[in-house]
């Protein structure tokens, strides 16, 4: 059998020895590019288990969220917590102290395109909504000097500017009510069930 295998490579000539190199390179090309599909098609399917797991923790952090906003309600001095919500004596008159009414009156057109941006639809939604604009207003509408002398009542009283927003989100909360001629206690009849 030696003798059979020594005489055939004596009888193979270079381009045989080529040709032969050449399937070995192109088994050895197909193996490895099936190694790269394989591990490109894991990589998806670890992707779609990593965006499985990002929806959940959104789904979790917009929990906390709401729970946060609970307790944060709760612990506010400048807000009644009977629905629906309305400012406490402190939140009265740090609302005539910081002329909260008309700094809202300045940007009440800006306000107004944020609420009906939102499209709220029934009387406890615009309390929401006034509330989420409230916290975004006090950042992109007042000018830095109505910025400076809240964040400097703040400072003087103790504080939080968390406290002040809510005062602003129940001003736009009642200006938008009035001027559909709804009254506040309108909030409570379409306020979700606990």
């Amino acid at each position: 059998m030696d003798a059979i295998i020594a005489k055939l490579i004596e009888q193979l000539n270079s381009a045989v020895f080529v040709l032969l190199a050449i399937l070995f390179f192109a088994f050895w090309a197909i193996y490895q590019l099936g190694v790269i599909i394989k591990t490109f098609r894991d990589f998806k399917d670890k992707n779609k288990d990593i965006d499985t797991h990002i929806g959940g923790i959104k789904d979790s952090l917009a929990t906390i969220k709401a729970t946060t906003d609970l307790l944060y309600q709760a612990h506010l001095s400048t807000v009644r917590r009977q629905s629906p919500i309305a400012l406490t004596q402190k939140g009265e008159e740090i609302a005539i102290a910081l002329r909260m009414t008309e700094k809202i009156a300045n940007h009440w057109s800006e306000i107004k395109a944020e609420m009906q941006k939102r499209s709220p639809m029934n009387p406890y939604d615009i309390q929401t909504v006034a509330m989420d604009v409230a916290r975004n207003c006090f950042d992109t509408l007042f000018s830095d000097t109505e910025k400076s002398e809240i964040k400097l009542y703040a400072y003087r009283s103790g504080m939080d500017l968390l406290e002040i927003y809510p005062i602003i989100g129940i001003i736009v909360r009642d200006k938008v009510l009035k001027e559909m001629n709804t009254a506040t206690d309108a909030v409570d009849a379409h306020a979700p069930e606990a």
